[in-house]
């Protein structure tokens, strides 16, 4: 493994005291030119990561719930049609409440346009219904946990109604293991895509990670195996593909109380960041 540089920036504490000190970056499977590490607020951290093995850009939201943060699902329109960059989507949300970043989210369909191919609920409100695909999800206590959900015989969801949920698929780590869907040999699986994916730690943090691809020289993206395999090195327990590809784009907040959202990846398609069906944020809330 190359020489690691670190750089640590000390930003906004937000309202929450106490912060608590980075989780150190564990050892990746592959070799790494430099990481970054930038603090966004008080148990919420952006790392920038450079690997020559790919080569690989890969950027990582780092959460912990914790202190005084939470995750919400983004639409951003009243009903399930229609698509926004993920900057937008979060910009929009930022009117609300501190936003302190977030991903790119479901994949979505194009008839009608930007409608989630699986749940999404936002505060409580189901956007769209369930389908066989598995869904990140936060129950009303707060807690995160990667599920199946179904519309049982009275109408309800279940195995519960979460307070926000995102789609996704497949699942690419289950309890500390690799899953089967991550070692698939179909063309989706294998096939090196920029890629975004959401992670659970068994310390209670969650992962939010894109890397970026079809860029020669730069970062070719990965597959589902190596993108599971990163996960788990980064400390996954359970970790879910989110939509890639154009799609993918992680948006972070700028240090400093003026501080504004800012895409900190590099979006693979020509025009840029590209329109998406709902994401993911991370916002400031107890």
């Amino acid at each position: 493994m190359r020489t690691v540089r670190w750089f640590t920036v000390l930003a906004l504490a937000l309202g929450c005291t106490g912060a608590p000190a980075v989780v150190p970056m564990p050892r990746l499977p592959f070799a790494v030119d430099s990481v970054q590490t930038v603090a966004i607020a008080p148990g919420t951290w952006h790392r920038s990561i450079v690997s020559p093995t790919g080569p690989w850009s890969i950027d990582l939201l780092e959460i912990r719930l914790d202190h005084c943060t939470t995750l919400r699902a983004v639409k951003g329109v009243a009903d399930s049609v229609g698509r926004r960059r993920t900057s937008a989507l979060l910009s929009a949300l930022a009117d609300t409440i501190a936003v302190l970043g977030g991903v790119n989210a479901d994949f979505f369909r194009f008839d009608p346009p930007g409608v989630p191919t699986g749940l999404l609920v936002a505060r409580g409100i189901m956007l769209t219904p369930p389908s066989a695909r598995p869904v990140f999800a936060v129950d009303s206590m707060g807690t995160p946990q990667i599920a199946v959900f179904r519309i049982d015989p009275t109408g309800r969801l279940a195995p519960f109604h979460p307070l926000e949920a995102v789609g996704g698929h497949p699942v690419l780590v289950r309890e500390g293991e690799l899953s089967a869907e991550a070692r698939d040999s179909n063309a989706f699986a294998v096939t090196r895509h920029p890629r975004t994916a959401v992670g659970l730690t068994a310390d209670g943090r969650v992962l939010l990670v894109v890397v970026d691809g079809r860029q020669p020289g730069r970062s070719v993206g990965m597959s589902l195996r190596e993108l599971g395999g990163l996960m788990l090195a980064l400390g996954a327990r359970d970790a879910l593909n989110l939509d890639g590809g154009g799609s993918t784009t992680l948006v972070v907040r700028g240090a400093g109380r003026a501080g504004g959202l800012q895409v900190a990846n590099s979006p693979s398609d020509s025009a840029g960041e590209r329109p998406v069906g709902d994401a993911l944020a991370v916002v400031r809330g107890c």
